[in-house]
Order: structure tokens, then sequence, then C-alpha cells
């Protein structure tokens, strides 16, 4: 494996990572601009309220990594695509301005919505980036633009309300916690329906979208069996199943574009310096918000 390999696996964990946790918020901000009921409402601010910033380290990460070892393919998407990468930072912005502004100013409705909009904007426009990129199109605007960016999107709300279960059980919230099933299972079988002739059309042969469509199916299952611990992790496959599977079509020539090995070898020990700090100290964030099961008023 050459430096250039590795360093475009670290690009695609790190992506991985921001769609599990980071793409989860933005899912539940969808669910929570959909949702009538305030006590879901409650669910899902709980379950961000201590994490919903800290998942955008993620994203950093990726755009460091890329301009950093990939130099020209960093120039090149950032110079075609800057109008909907613009729109997404925007986005990032005025979720989470509005998100800590409505706790401050509750009487103000507008906060919620531009809340919820942006938490849809932001994994559309990236979504549609990404499959742009990754189909070799140039239009974040063609069919191919769209149809990433509504996936995406619809993979971004499958997952918060997958999460979303659990949260709700570990508030005693039991109708919530239904609801959310319930929204998980129509996401899901939305997602399965709308992806696998969407990967067909665009030439995905990828064994991954194979992988993707069985967890899929079985997440499916353990919804309806309430296996809801199980089905985090088998929806979480299915969600990164699409993301490699849709990278091996990039064809992009990662050894000409690639920085000297030389720079290559200073990242990874920078990374696996600062992975010594961030990783442990973000595992333990989950792992003391997973211990707190008191409601917040």
């Amino acid at each position: 494996m050459s430096y250039a390999d590795a360093a475009l696996g670290l690009i695609l964990l790190g992506l991985s990572v921001y769609l599990l946790f980071g793409g989860a918020d933005f899912g539940a901000g969808l669910w929570h601009l959909v949702s009538r009921r305030r006590e879901d409402k409650d669910v899902i601010e709980h379950a961000m309220g201590p994490l919903w910033e800290a998942n955008h380290v993620w994203l950093i990460f990726v755009m460091v990594m890329t301009w950093t070892a990939f130099p020209p393919i960093f120039a090149d998407v950032m110079s075609a695509h800057w109008v909907p990468l613009s729109l997404a930072a925007l986005g990032i912005v005025a979720r989470g301005s509005t998100f800590v502004f409505s706790k401050a100013d509750p009487d103000q409705r507008w906060y919620p919505w531009v809340f919820g909009v942006s938490s849809v904007l932001t994994p559309y426009c990236l979504g549609a980036v990404a499959t742009v990129v990754a189909t070799g199109g140039s239009s974040w605007l063609s069919l191919a633009g769209l149809y990433g960016g509504v996936l995406t999107t619809a993979l971004c709300a499958y997952l918060a309300a997958v999460y979303l279960i659990w949260d709700a059980r570990r508030l005693a919230d039991v109708w919530s916690s239904m609801r959310f099933r319930g929204y998980a299972l129509l996401s899901g079988a939305a997602v399965g329906l709308f992806a696998l002739p969407g990967a067909a059309a665009l030439g995905v042969r990828s064994p991954l979208i194979l992988l993707s469509a069985a967890a899929g199916a079985l997440s499916l299952v353990l919804l309806v069996r309430r296996a809801y611990l199980s089905v985090r992790v088998t929806g979480a496959l299915a969600v990164v199943a699409v993301l490699w599977g849709a990278a091996e079509m990039a064809g992009l020539d990662l050894d000409a574009a690639a920085a000297q090995d030389a720079v290559l070898q200073v990242v990874f020990v920078a990374l696996g310096v600062g992975g010594l700090i961030l990783v442990p100290s973000l595992a333990w964030l989950y792992v003391l918000f997973q211990r707190d099961t008191a409601r917040t008023p």
C-alpha cells in the first residue's frame, strides 16, 4: 500500500465517521422540522445537545487531509463546486446559531424553522458534490447531483431515526420511541427503494452496494423485532457501505495528485499524535453522554 492509498483510506474513514455522527445530527434536524409533537422535539434536542458541534471535527479533518495529501484534487473540487459547498457551510453556521438562539429566545418561531431547513440544505449540498465527483460529472444541479443530494439527506434521516429510538427509550419516552421506530421503518424502506435503482443507473458495480442492501434489509427486520441496539450497527453498516462503494467509482489518479512521500509521512505522524488526544476525548464524551438518563427540563 502506498502513502497515497493510506491517505485516501484515512479520508474515507473520516467521511464515514462524519456521515454516521454528523449525518445523524442533520437527520435529527429534519425530524425536528417535520415533527409536530413537543415531546419528540425534546428527545431530539436532548440527544443533540452535548455533541452537535463536536461532530464537525471530522469534516475539518477530511478537508485538511485532502488539501494536504491531494492538493490538486482539493483545488479542483473547491473551484468547481464552490457554490454548493458555500451553501453547505452557510447551513452549518445557520443551523448551529439558530439551535443556540432558540434556547435563549424560545418565542421566536423562525429559529426552529431555519434550524430544520439548514439541516436539510447542508447534507443535500455535500451529497450532491460527492456524487458528482464520484461519477465524474460537472454540475451539482445535474440529475446525478440531485440523486446524490436526496439520497444523502434520506440516509441522514434514516440514521437519525434509528439512533433516536434508543435515546427516547433512555428517557423513558415510550411513545416517542415508537414514533421514531415508525420513522426509521419508513425512511429505511424509502432509502432502499431509492438507492438500488439509482446505483444501477449510475453504473455502480461495487459489491459493497450489495452489502449495503443486505445490511439495510436486516435493519428493517431488526426494527420489526425491536432489536434497537443491534439495528444501530446494521444501519450504520448499510450507510457506510454506500459511501465506500461510491468511492470506488471516482477513478482519480491518486499517485499523480498526491503530495510527496516526505510530506505525507509528516502528516501521518501529526495525525497519530493528534489522534491520541482527540479520539479518546470524543469517545469519553460519548460514554458520559450515554450514561446520562436524566431528561433536560
